[in-house]
């Protein structure tokens, strides 16, 4: 287990305990028939993150109100002579059928059978007590999870996008290094379960976004799916390739460059630096010193044909990777020193201009 998903194991416990034992609180003073309704309610809806937690609260609620409607009408409108039995079934008939196209919404089915299994002359009186209680502990919940441990959505979904960029730091080193070295392997499977569990959790934290424009937060991630399409294709070209790379000290030289500056420009944005001109340079410096080298090569030869597979993906690497580096750097919660450095720079260019006496400046 790692160290942050022990971290929201113990937060998710220590906030459950909290909500159930205000809720518990509360429904003493307030309506103890109903505190267990609202407990559940109350825990329930806790998520790993306030976004999250308040998205839960809010299709618990639109459920429940789902739910105690449908199972009112039916007691109201079936004949006393079909009773309880009847009511029961109509209302989870009709609540399942609505959870089949919306699953979020199957815990409407609690007050549906609440309500069905209550007097009919208690009916409505019981779907506002339950409606009630249940809205309390969604409202305690969301409470516990803004003032307990908050932890944003926003900010979950950066720390698993960097741990997503690091694994693709690992995998592109994996599949460079086994280009160039017998007997590496170029997709090591823990490697691979580390990148699609972090794009996972990224994904799952910015589903839970509320309040904020996740658009561009999207974009980060489809920029990352695409550098990581690029680096299976250079596993691919590896695995054929090893013998024509390895035997070629030239190439062997670009492909360790390649590799050094891909790798350095991704763990400096899993950082939260910005990646330097200077890497990109030398990225492109050493793709035209790779493709001079590959224009020796006979055309027609399978040689030829395996090292061409292995530049294609590198090319691949080196547009998406300019894909992603503009995704991140035009994005609103970049770490704290690159949006130093960025407002520096921007703010250089506001305040100064050139002149023969150097830098001015600007008037007004």
């Amino acid at each position: 287990m790692s160290r942050t998903d022990a971290q929201d194991m113990l937060r998710r416990a220590v906030q459950s305990a909290l909500a159930g034992l205000a809720t518990y609180l509360l429904m003493r003073h307030l309506n103890p028939a109903e505190a267990f309704l609202a407990i559940l309610s109350a825990v329930l809806i806790i998520q790993p993150s306030v976004g999250g937690t308040m998205g839960a609260a809010w299709t618990r609620l639109q459920a429940t109100l789902t739910g105690s409607l449908i199972s009112l009408a039916c007691v109201m409108l079936l004949p006393d002579i079909l009773g309880t039995p009847a009511a029961l079934a109509l209302s989870l008939l009709v609540v399942g059928g609505i959870a089949g196209l919306r699953p979020d919404w199957t815990y409407g089915a609690v007050a549906a059978v609440a309500i069905a299994l209550s007097p009919e002359a208690e009916a409505p009186e019981t779907a506002g007590m339950r409606a009630l209680a249940i809205g309390l502990g969604a409202a305690i919940g969301v409470i516990v999870s803004l003032l307990i441990w908050p932890d944003r959505a926003e900010a979950r979904f950066d720390r698993h996008f960097r741990n997503a960029l690091r694994a693709t730091a690992t995998r592109l080193d994996d599949a460079l290094e086994a280009a160039t070295r017998k007997g590496r392997e170029a997709a090591p499977p823990d490697h691979v379960s580390a990148y699609h569990k972090a794009l996972q959790q990224a994904q799952e934290a910015l589903g839970a976004v509320k309040l904020v424009d996740c658009a561009q937060m999207q974009r980060r991630l489809d920029a990352l799916r695409r550098l990581y399409n690029s680096v299976i294709i250079l596993d691919r070209a590896a695995e054929a390739s090893v013998s024509s790379f390895a035997e070629n000290s030239r190439l062997r030289d670009e492909i360790i460059t390649l590799r050094r500056e891909t790798c350095g420009i991704l763990k400096a944005l899993a950082e939260g630096k910005e990646s330097t001109k200077q890497r990109r340079r030398q990225i492109d410096d050493a793709l035209r010193r790779l493709r001079a080298v590959l224009a020796d090569d006979d055309p027609g030869s399978e040689l030829h044909r395996n090292r061409n597979a292995l530049a294609f993906g590198l090319y691949e690497v080196r547009e998406t990777l300019s894909e992603l580096v503009g995704s991140v750097l035009n994005f609103v919660y970049l770490a704290r020193s690159m949006r130093f450095q960025i407002l520096k720079r921007r703010s250089a260019r506001r305040t100064l201009w050139r002149t023969g006496c150097g830098p001015q400046t600007i008037p007004g």
